[in-house]
């Protein structure tokens, strides 16, 4: 195959080129891409090519690119789900189309040559002649520029600054714009710090991939979390549960945003592992369970057995009438003097 293809220079801000693979297999493409339609023989089969597509086998890709077949897959699967390219699979071979070839491929040179030519034939150009060229020159640089940014739909402009998609670059690695695209939505949803708090908890887990991100979102959007303050609390109240059950988790990653009672409170259980907790964090996991509306039965089993929370007790905390650890303190007192 002769001839060459155009690569506008903007696809430097592009996922493709920062992944030296991807590039590669995306040139191949272009490359191999028939320029007009053509009609090429697949065995016995004769097949119609139109401009932008090429038959595709994975044993001779590989050769030809020196890559393993599942890395060639992998990849041509990436550029698929990010609409760059279009893959028609049959039982011996695929044709693969450049989305957007028809625009991305313009052939405005053609056009220049033709208009140089006819200059040079005619040096009796009507000024008017020459002003309509210009006009319909400047268009089509200015329909290429549009198609060409249709054509590369990952920047570095507009929603990719966002300090989510951020983080995730630096901590992750590459993102693919189907996993930015996500990161916005939940973003918009439940804002930046939330989002980049659930990778920090999937990178403390050695789990660092978008998709155990999303199950941590999930998980707290059924429960109702929707604030640092609130996914703070349900890890406090997991910690109470684990203790109270005599399981002790391994305490929070340097990583991880805890409050300061919860530090000093880890400190002390260094030191005496079977201490029960404090009346005061009892109440904090009361009244933190109940803005984060757990039922009354999942608060007593998160806090100490000693301590009994009636309707109205909860009533009481929910409306303010009360604070937590004054019921608490008012129960300590009746079973001194013998209440049963």
């Amino acid at each position: 195959m002769q001839g060459w293809v155009k690569l506008h220079r903007k696809i430097l801000h592009s996922e493709i080129f920062d992944n030296e693979k991807m590039l590669k297999i995306f040139i191949y493409c272009l490359t191999k891409s028939s320029h007009k339609q053509a009609e090429v023989r697949v065995g016995r089969q004769k097949v119609q090519l139109e401009p932008g597509e090429f038959i595709f086998g994975r044993k001779k890709a590989a050769t030809e690119l020196n890559m393993n077949e599942s890395t060639i897959r992998d990849y041509l699967k990436i550029l698929q789900e990010d609409g760059v390219i279009t893959i028609h699979p049959t039982n011996k071979y695929s044709v693969i189309t450049i989305d957007n070839w028809g625009t991305y491929q313009s052939n405005e040179e053609e056009y220049d040559n033709k208009e140089t030519t006819e200059k040079q034939q005619n040096n009796t150009t009507l000024p008017s002649e020459g002003q309509q060229k210009d006009t319909y020159k400047n268009e089509q640089e200015l329909k290429e520029v549009k198609n060409v940014k249709e054509f590369i739909t990952t920047t570095t402009s507009g929603p990719m600054n966002r300090d989510a998609i951020q983080f995730f670059k630096n901590n992750f690695g590459i993102i693919r714009p189907q996993i930015s695209e996500e990161i916005v939505i939940w973003s918009e949803d439940l804002g930046d710090p939330l989002i980049m708090e659930a990778m920090k908890r999937s990178l403390d887990r050695n789990k660092p991939t978008w998709g155990y991100v999303k199950s941590i979102l999930k998980s707290w959007i059924n429960k109702g979390i929707r604030t640092i303050e609130q996914a703070e609390a349900e890890k406090v109240e997991y910690e109470n549960k684990n203790h109270n059950n005599g399981t002790f988790s391994k305490g929070p990653s340097k990583q991880e945003v805890v409050p300061e009672w919860f530090k000093n409170r880890e400190e002390q259980e260094k030191h005496n592992i079977n201490k029960q907790p404090s009346i005061e964090d009892t109440a904090r996991t009361i009244e933190l369970s109940i803005k984060l509306k757990r039922s009354r039965e999942n608060i007593l089993d998160s806090i100490d057995h000693r301590y009994r929370l009636s309707e109205e007790d909860m009533a009481s905390i929910r409306e303010g009438k009360c604070s937590a650890i004054d019921i608490l303190l008012d129960q300590l007192k009746l079973r001194v003097v013998g209440d049963p």
